[in-house]
C-alpha cells in the first residue's frame, strides 16, 4: 500500500490494522512514524476502499482481536513538507511562486498556532498559486 494518503495533510501513512468492520484504520506516518486512527473516508487509496468486501481479518476495538500483517516498506518519499522549507526552498519547489509569495507563505506559515500548518488547505489564503494544481499531484505535504 505505497499509495496510500492521509488527506486531511497529504502526509502517506502505512496501514498498520482495520477496525470495527473497516470504519477506522490505523496507520503510521512515513515521515514521522506517528501512529494514530483515521477513518475510511480519510484515506485515498483503492485498496483501503475495497477492504469490506476482501477476506482480510478485521478488528474491532472492543473485542478480542486478529490482526491484519502489513509488511513494512522502505519509504521513498520525494514530496515538499512545507512546514520545512525557506522561502528560497520554496520558490524552487512550487511551480510559479516567487520570492514575495514565498515569503507570504512563510509568514503565514509562522502566524498559525506551533508555527506549522496542520492542513493543506489552510495555503488556501495565498490567493497568487494555483493550489487545487499543486495539491492535485501530491508532491506537497504538511505535518
Amino acid at each position: 500500500m505505497s499509495d496510500t494518503v492521509y488527506k486531511p495533510s497529504g502526509i502517506k501513512v502505512q496501514v498498520l490494522s482495520i477496525h470495527d468492520e473497516g470504519e477506522y484504520l490505523m496507520v503510521r506516518s512515513n515521515t514521522s512514524g506517528k501512529v494514530f486512527f483515521a477513518h475510511k473516508d480519510q484515506i485515498e487509496s483503492e485498496e483501503v476502499k475495497n477492504t469490506t468486501t476482501n477476506e482480510t481479518p478485521l478488528r474491532n476495538r472492543r473485542t478480542k482481536r486478529k490482526v491484519a500483517v502489513v509488511r513494512p516498506q522502505v519509504p521513498t518519499d520525494n514530496r515538499i513538507n512545507l512546514n520545512n522549507l525557506t522561502p528560497e526552498g520554496l520558490t524552487q519547489c512550487l511551480p510559479g511562486v516567487g520570492i514575495k509569495t514565498a515569503k507570504e507563505i512563510v509568514d503565514l506559515r509562522q502566524s498559525l498556532p506551533g508555527e506549522r500548518f496542520t492542513k493543506l488547505e489552510q495555503l488556501k489564503a495565498i490567493k497568487r498559486v494555483d493550489w487545487d494544481q499543486v495539491f492535485e499531484s501530491g508532491d506537497v505535504y504538511v505535518e
